[in-house]
């Protein structure tokens, strides 16, 4: 399971921090051409920094922007239950059963002579007839019986994990204080501090601006997100549903061969 923030939402993190840094630069250029006219110096787009520094005392407020993002994830998450199969086992079934068979049997002895060149003779015979035997009869058939055992059917799906996440921009806002000024620095004093007042200003507003683009931006960003998460939850309830249905139509196959 990952745990990194998106990075489509990173991504625009980044560009409104880059925009916010390039007005902050744009701010200076603009302070230092306004400088440079009071000073009736030729604007010289190297030295925009020494201009400023060497006009006002630049001082860096820290400040930091704390905002909550959706941190998106997925987390194998798995159903196991037990189903019933039936497996046909041919089995042999044994019993006996009365019955009755014909034996032939001796009622009677008769005398029967027999005579040849050497005498007559007179030997007893039996006289036979068939009787109706009783007996057990062994009787065998051969069977298809179900035999039942219970299987493990395991579904799994990945579900999506949705954490809030601090996210913490740490920004350093100039603050421009007016350096001690002398000769004919000294008469432009009062425009000098109106330029300080006015790059502050700008930079406050470009400040609330960045706040609002967050906001925006990445509020815009999340709901592709989870536009994006909602069609993927469909396309796993539906393979979740197919594994359902397969071990319903198994369950229902069984119940079957009960009834018949």
């Amino acid at each position: 399971m990952s745990n990194q923030t998106d990075p489509r939402i990173q991504a625009k993190l980044d560009e409104v921090q880059a925009r916010f840094e390039k007005r902050l630069e744009e701010i200076k250029t603009d302070g230092t051409r306004k400088i440079n006219e009071v000073t009736e110096d030729s604007p010289d787009p190297n030295s925009v920094e020494a201009t400023v520094d060497m006009t006002f005392d630049v001082k860096f407020k820290t400040t930091t922007i704390k905002f909550d993002i959706p941190k998106f994830s997925k987390e194998l998450q798995k159903i196991i239950f037990d189903i019933p199969v039936v497996k046909m086992n041919t089995k042999s079934i044994s019993w006996d059963v009365p019955a009755t068979k014909m034996e032939t049997r001796c009622i009677a002895k008769k005398p029967v002579v027999t005579c040849n060149w050497k005498g007559c003779k007179t030997e007893m015979k039996c006289m036979y007839m068939d009787f109706p035997v009783a007996y057990m009869k062994r009787m065998e058939i051969k069977v298809d019986l179900p035999e039942f055992t219970m299987k493990k059917q395991e579904l799994s799906f990945d579900k999506p994990v949705i954490k809030l996440e601090t996210i913490e921009i740490i920004l350093k806002l100039p603050q421009f204080h007016l350096r001690e000024l002398s000769g004919d620095l000294k008469e432009q004093e009062s425009e000098f501090k109106e330029i300080g007042s006015e790059m502050e200003s700008k930079v406050a507003i470009a400040k609330n601006e960045m706040d609002q683009s967050l906001i925006t931006e990445i509020a815009d960003q999340v709901d592709i997100i989870f536009d994006e998460i909602r069609k993927q939850l469909i396309d796993e309830r539906a393979n979740v549903s197919s594994q359902f249905d397969n071990a319903i139509s198994k369950m229902k196959s069984t119940i079957k061969i009960f009834k018949y």
